[in-house]
């Protein structure tokens, strides 16, 4: 095959159950130009890569199979494989979720060559259960209107994450490659980190920056939510390292930007408060470390609500009563509310 038009990206680790699937609905596109999968197996330890081999071996004019030993992590099996493809368009689709329009390629690639300046093409998507039943509609499943964007203003809403007003699903999406490539080398830092948890992020901010964003309203995305990842709510220190490499890359990026970290306050207050309060109410040590050396590290606009919390919790006496007296408030139960509030004055007053 000479060099194809698309390339897809398959990132894949222990997903036995949906890769089949997922690789499934890439095969079913229809188009009239060439197209690869670009597969990645990060070294499962269930039959993930046996399965990935067969689908290569029945497809070798599409497939690429990648078997990684050891894992290297989302982040780097992420950008190994745009440093692999050869289209001149990527698309991507995680190995858990599935396109359910046959037609998606086709019409994201027609929308990118007809302006030069559309960097990135996003769609339509809905989130379900593993078992394929519907969830319940995300406020980010919008807007219902195709639109062109481009500038400041969608970037500063992205850097915000403004997410019920722009939200960028990036399995949903086809973007340049030599956009991106171009943008990997020019700031290393923002795609390869040792503290990145997340490849979407700077790629959506960073193209944004840099030309027009295409929207369509067709879904065609089903995004499966509920299983574990890594930025899921079954593990506090994971949600805690996974939200502080978000306020990171955050900041690395208004660097690079010249945004001002002020016109980002109201991120910065909601999502700090999130992180201290898993660490808050979970009584995780590692996690308040994990936070308090975040905040010697970088100087992030705290809301007042953010210091009273992280002085509530600076303290154990006043950590666990403060955690007796949340767990009170919730539980409704009065009596021993009333008693905590005592026991917390007389603390704070000794």
């Amino acid at each position: 095959m000479s060099n194809p038009k698309v390339s897809v990206i398959v990132c894949t680790y222990n997903q036995e159950n949906t890769i089949g699937r997922t690789l499934e609905s890439i095969l079913s596109q229809e188009v009239d130009f060439d197209y690869e999968i670009v597969l990645a197996d990060d070294c499962s330890s269930d039959s993930t890569p046996e399965i990935c081999k067969d689908y290569a071996a029945r497809y070798p004019d599409i497939i690429r199979l990648s078997l990684n030993n050891p894992n290297k992590g989302i982040v780097d099996n992420y950008f190994d494989c745009i440093e692999l493809c050869r289209g001149e368009y990527i698309a991507d689709l995680a190995g858990d979720d599935f396109w359910v329009d046959n037609k998606k390629l086709a019409k994201q690639a027609a929308i990118l060559d007809s302006d030069s300046y559309i960097v990135l093409c996003h769609a339509g998507w809905k989130a379900v259960y593993p078992d394929e039943s519907p969830a319940e509609s995300s406020i980010w499943c919008i807007p219902n209107e195709e639109y062109i964007k481009g500038g400041a203003e969608l970037t500063l809403s992205l850097l915000r994450h403004e997410k019920e007003k722009n939200f960028i699903h990036l399995c949903s999406a086809m973007y340049r490659r030599d956009t991106v490539t171009a943008l990997m080398q020019k700031y290393p830092q923002l795609f390869r980190n040792k503290w990145l948890t997340c490849e979407d992020f700077q790629l959506n901010v960073m193209l944004s920056a840099s030309g027009k964003i295409a929207y369509i309203p067709d879904t065609v995305l089903h995004y499966t939510i509920g299983a574990p990842s890594i930025s899921s709510d079954e593990n506090p220190l994971k949600v805690i390292r996974f939200n502080i490499g978000v306020v990171k890359l955050t900041l690395r990026l208004a660097e690079v930007l010249g945004v001002a970290k002020s016109s980002l306050a109201d991120y910065f207050a909601s999502v700090m408060q999130y992180i201290i309060m898993q660490y808050f109410v979970h009584g995780s040590r590692e996690g308040k470390k994990l936070v308090n050396d975040l905040l010697r590290e970088e100087e992030i606009p705290l809301s007042l609500k953010n210091r009273i919390t992280l002085v509530l919790g600076s303290n154990n006496i006043t950590w666990n009563i403060a955690r007796k007296i949340r767990g009170y408030i919730k539980r409704r139960q009065i009596l021993p509310l009333i008693f905590a509030l005592i026991l917390y004055d007389l603390t704070l007053g000794s």
